[in-house]
């Protein structure tokens, strides 16, 4: 394996997945459909929903249990990040797990759940390039 280029989420409600992102992020899709939308990051790395049709159908499902991994994206500012989203939580479906919390191994972060019980770890790195550092 060379690189992680991207991730894929099956959901029923591809808009409203999209609006999350726009108002959890402030980022805009590259595409968005009904059935189908993407975001592309500063770093090249692709996030992506979309609706099982067809043969996806056979090995997604939108109404499979999401417990048991998370997304980590990196934000510049992950105050800022949990000051904008929180107070639109209830409005978008979602949750969040509180405030930025501290850890040892140098980051920030908190915990996301977007409308459809996906996971995003929401960190603040203390590297530029927004990866973890050798401590």
């Amino acid at each position: 394996m060379i690189a992680c280029s991207h991730a894929l989420f099956a959901s029923e409600d591809v808009p409203r997945l999209l609006r999350f992102v726009e108002e959890a992020f402030g980022l805009l899709p590259r595409f968005r459909n009904d059935e189908f939308g993407e975001f592309v990051l500063p770093s090249g790395f692709r996030f992506a929903f979309f609706r099982p049709a067809g043969a996806a159908a056979q090995h997604f499902s939108s109404a499979s249990d999401r417990r048991g991994m998370a997304l980590g994206v990196t934000v510049a500012d992950v105050d800022a990040a949990y000051a904008r989203i929180a107070p639109r939580l209830a409005a978008l479906g979602a949750s969040a797990s509180g405030p930025p919390k501290e850890h040892p191994w140098g980051e920030k972060s908190f915990l996301l759940v977007d409308p459809d019980g996906n996971r995003w770890e929401v960190a603040q790195s203390p590297s530029p390039s927004g990866m973890l550092v050798d401590l």
